[in-house]
Order: C-alpha cells, then sequence, then structure tokens
C-alpha cells in the first residue's frame, strides 16, 4: 500500500512538472500579448536603437526594429540617406507591415536626417495606419536641436534663422509623427554627438518618468 502511494506521489509530481514546462511558454506569451506599448524604431550608427531598447525594459514595451534594404552604412550611406530624404523618397523596408491592432500606444523613434524623420521612419508612417493609437515620437540626431530656442530677435540673422527653420521642421515631424489618423502626445530628442554608449543610456533613463506621464494622458 505504501509503495502504491509513493508511486502515486511520483506520478503527481512529475505531472505538475510536465504542465509547468509546459505554461511557461504560454505565459511568456501572454506577457507579451499584454503589452500595450509599441516602439517601432529605425536606427543608422545603433544610437537610437540603443536609446529604444532602454526605453523597452523601463516602459514594460514590444519593440521592432525597422530595416532598410538601402545599405547606409560609412560616408556614402549617409550622403545617400540625406539625399533620399530631401527628395521625400520612399525606401523598402522590413518588415513591410507591423501589426498594430494589439497596442494602444506607439512610439515612433527615429535620427533626423537633414531636419526630417528618417527615410525608413518616413515609408513607414505613410504605409501604416494609426488610427485610435496615442503616438510619441523620439529623435535623435548630434546636434541639441532644443539650444536655438534660446535666440532671441536681437540674435545674428543665421541664428534667428535656424531657430525659425528648425522650429519649423520639428512641427512638420510631429505632425508627420501622427501617421494616419494617430493622435500625437509628445516629443523628445535626444543629442548623441561624441557621447559613449553609458551616456546615451543615462540620457533615456533620466527621461523615462516623464515619457510614461505623457503616454499615461
Amino acid at each position: 500500500m505504501k509503495k502504491k502511494q509513493m508511486s502515486l506521489t511520483k506520478k503527481s509530481v512529475c505531472l505538475f512538472i510536465i504542465i509547468s514546462f509546459l505554461l511557461v511558454p504560454l505565459i511568456s506569451l501572454a506577457d507579451k500579448q499584454d503589452k500595450k506599448i509599441l516602439i517601432v524604431y529605425y536606427s543608422r550608427t545603433g544610437k537610437t536603437k540603443l536609446i529604444c531598447e532602454t526605453l523597452q525594459k523601463n516602459l514594460d514595451a514590444a519593440a521592432f526594429e525597422v530595416k532598410d534594404k538601402e545599405d547606409r552604412s560609412g560616408t556614402l550611406g549617409f550622403l545617400g540617406a540625406a539625399y533620399d530624404v530631401i527628395l521625400d523618397r520612399h525606401t523598402t523596408i522590413e518588415p513591410g507591415k507591423i501589426d498594430l491592432s494589439p497596442y494602444s500606444h506607439i512610439i515612433i523613434a527615429s535620427p533626423v536626417w537633414n531636419w526630417k524623420l528618417s527615410t525608413p521612419i518616413h515609408t513607414l508612417l505613410e504605409t501604416h495606419n494609426f488610427t485610435g493609437k496615442k503616438v510619441f515620437l523620439v529623435t535623435t540626431a548630434n546636434i541639441d536641436i532644443k539650444k536655438y530656442e534660446a535666440f532671441g530677435n536681437e540674435a545674428p540673422f543665421v541664428k534667428r534663422f535656424l531657430k525659425d527653420y528648425l522650429r519649423g521642421k520639428k512641427k512638420d515631424s510631429q505632425s508627420f509623427a501622427k501617421g494616419n489618423g494617430g493622435e500625437f502626445l509628445g516629443h523628445y530628442h535626444f543629442a548623441t554627438q561624441e557621447k559613449t554608449s553609458e551616456q546615451i543610456v543615462e540620457d533615456a533613463l533620466k527621461v523615462i518618468d516623464k515619457i510614461k506621464k505623457q503616454l499615461s494622458s
């Protein structure tokens, strides 16, 4: 009798272990499906990617990295990127289509090329429908675009011109980031020039609470 009870106990333990093992992937999948924030980003040099990975971890978000079929590496890639964005060209991106339906909040992250959103993100925004989605924009560049806001009417013409020019481009980018029907929540810009990976991560961590607040609005 005791041997029979021991045998049943061992079977119960084995059955419990098997069920637990099978449930782990399902729990993991459920966690992914429960995430309502999606970060969609393109990164030419890896700096935007580093910021988005930091945001993803701290916002409990899902993320998609948009890939560009065009080779944007090196000096030639940089020049080609500037040329394409000036002409408002599209490019071939991967994935071509992203399922936005599970998410209520979309963070669009892009480097700034010639004061515009990068060509891959430009393509994404024109080929996806953001109706009913709340959109937050993150941009990166080698300059701090906010410093030009300090220039007053007494500043030299060139500085005043840059201030107005950048202000206009900023509004254009924010408006474009709404995509097709999105509700715009806010915009944060990261200046990355001469910063180490550690400094870029620190900058991203500093604004987590601010972004959370804007996403909750």
